[in-house]
């Protein structure tokens, strides 16, 4: 069982990173892309959470804020951002990081999460290392729309022969979307745990990211079922 777990899960990843390194653009004198193993953090409100008054959540989210800046100069963090809506998903880190204990000990350096106030969620996110920027700090926040890959009601594992079809027409509709400047980021999770599959980051609307992913060959066949959020992150980080 374990064997097969693995199976599938590497298939997710050749899938998804073929599409990403497809999607480049083609050039003789071109490095050769360079993929990383970040650990993207979910950032989740507990059931438990404590209760605040006004002030205080004003200081902790500026202490917040504060130790993301530092995170960020130190070279430690390379994505972040808050969700828009009101759900209990309520931000997003994604660390520099291959070692899991690294980046629970960096989450753990958050005032919210110490606080109770964020309860994080750990997943491998394969991504090209060329895909993060760092804009200059006075860069104001850029909307999109952050869509979360979770298991389908006819999840299959895709090393089986009947779902081959479905990951070729998967790989091209990621590639159309990369290419036409929709998608910003999209990678699966390498670790495979829970129901969350990958993520996908599109420089639209939420409602024109649902539209898009509607069409997506993997989600018309059941095999994942698309999580639509409203999301911002500092302009530059992404491309757009």
């Amino acid at each position: 069982m374990k064997t097969r777990k693995a199976v599938a899960i590497l298939a997710i990843i050749t899938a998804w990173v073929t599409a990403a390194a497809q999607s480049a653009p083609a050039s003789a004198s071109a490095a050769p892309e360079h993929y990383f193993f970040y650990h993207l953090v979910f950032l989740r409100r507990p059931a438990n959470a404590p209760p605040l008054d006004a002030d205080a959540v004003q200081k902790l989210q500026e202490a917040h804020l504060a130790n993301i800046r530092r995170l960020a100069k130190e070279g430690k963090l390379v994505l972040a951002g808050p969700f828009l809506d009101d759900t209990p998903l309520r931000g997003i880190f994604a660390l520099k990081t291959e070692s899991m204990d690294e980046a629970r000990q960096w989450t753990l350096t958050d005032p919210a999460v110490q606080a109770n106030r964020f309860a994080p969620e750990f997943h491998i996110w394969v991504q090209p290392t060329s895909k993060f920027s760092t804009p200059p700090e006075s860069n104001p926040m850029e909307d999109y729309a952050l869509v979360i890959y979770n298991k389908g009601d006819k999840f299959q594992p895709l090393n089986t022969p009947d779902i081959r079809p479905v990951i070729t027409r998967h790989l091209a509709f990621l590639k159309s979307q990369r290419e036409g400047g929709k998608m910003a980021v999209g990678g699966p999770f390498k670790d495979g745990s829970g129901d969350s599959l990958g993520l996908l980051i599109f420089a639209t609307t939420p409602e024109e990211a649902s539209q898009i992913v509607a069409q997506d060959p993997f989600v018309v066949a059941g095999e994942v079922k698309p999580e639509v959020h409203p999301w911002m992150t500092q302009k530059g980080v992404l491309p757009k």
